[in-house]
């Protein structure tokens, strides 16, 4: 059996329409498919769990309509069942999970690929973080990644505009993360950040963005770290600091081709284990959903999931 998880709000009812456009397709017609419609904020997490838990020993593949923020959710209810596939067809705004995970086909040709498609699936390590010392067995999961700071702040103002639907009706919703880094920059304050890496501690001052990645998209397509790969055990991280306003707006310009780890002010590591802290609250991102804490432990999960990689 495919389990079929809509979000019917990703991309101001992108996913909705993708989904019609699958059900009425002949090859959803002949497999064995159940289909739930999500209703609200957390719903889909909820869903993702109970579906697991009822339907674990049929499932094939859970099958997600929706964008980051949908995965993001589906992933953290299927928490206690690593082995069940999952698989993407994307229909949010971002849709950084897809472009990691899979070609440029059509939303149909992408399931005929998943119902049709056989060993299909890669290991996908995805991420834990903990924020404020929440107990291990709280962790939550991660697809994309996880930003704090000038990031932080502009997927906040981002989520919280009124022309991000709008942009998202003419499939131009990238667009509202330019507009968020230019209002976010005037007002944005540098801070002191307490980074460990693999157990190397390092305080550093004048600090723009911490941003670590499981995969090299974020930000609807743009390549921040775009060395980090899905099977890896290791995080690729970002930190921007010492750098000056102006120069911040022409590194962002170059993160849609990687060009941005050239500057000098953009260092790249990589770990097995971070932990980000400062006595200021601090802005992050997940998965294209915004929070604020003063601390938190990210790594990579220790067992792998099957996630549909798509044919080329």
């Amino acid at each position: 059996m495919y389990i079929v998880i809509v979000n019917p709000y990703a991309g101001s009812g992108k996913a909705k329409k993708v989904f019609e456009q699958i059900r009425q397709s002949p090859v959803y017609k002949k497999v064995e498919c159940r289909a739930f419609i999500t209703q609200h904020e957390g719903h889909t997490e909820a869903l993702a769990q109970q579906v697991a838990e009822i339907y674990k020993d049929r499932i094939i593949c859970i099958i997600v309509i929706g964008g980051d923020g949908t995965i993001h959710e589906v992933l953290n209810g299927l928490k206690h069942h690593p082995s069940i596939p999952l698989a993407l067809i994307p229909g949010g705004s971002g849709n950084d999970f897809g472009k990691a995970t899979l070609s440029k086909k059509s939303s149909i040709e992408i399931f005929e690929d998943i119902v049709g498609s056989e060993n299909q699936y890669s290991d996908y390590r995805v991420g834990t973080y903990r924020t404020d010392y929440r107990k291990e067995k709280n962790a939550r999961l991660l697809a994309n990644s996880i930003g704090f700071g000038f990031d932080g702040e502009i997927v906040k103002v981002a989520n919280n505009s009124i022309l991000k639907k709008w942009l998202n009706l003419y499939n131009i919703g990238f667009l509202i993360y330019c507009l968020a880094l230019l209002r976010t920059l005037r007002a944005f304050q540098p801070k002191t950040i307490e980074l460990t890496v693999d157990g190397e501690k390092r305080t550093l001052k004048n600090v723009w963005m911490v941003t670590i990645g499981i995969h090299g998209y974020y930000g609807g397509g743009m390549r921040i770290l775009p060395n980090a790969r899905i099977q890896s055990n290791q995080l690729e991280l970002l930190v921007l600091h010492n750098i000056s306003k102006w120069k911040v707006l022409v590194m962002f310009v170059t993160v849609f081709w990687g060009g941005h780890v050239r500057f000098k002010e953009v260092e790249v590591l990589t770990g097995s284990k971070v932990s980000v802290k400062s006595e200021e609250v601090l802005s992050y991102h997940v998965d294209g959903e915004s929070g604020s804490c003063q601390s938190c432990y990210i790594q990579k999960a220790n067992i792998p999931r099957p996630v549909f990689k798509g044919k080329k």
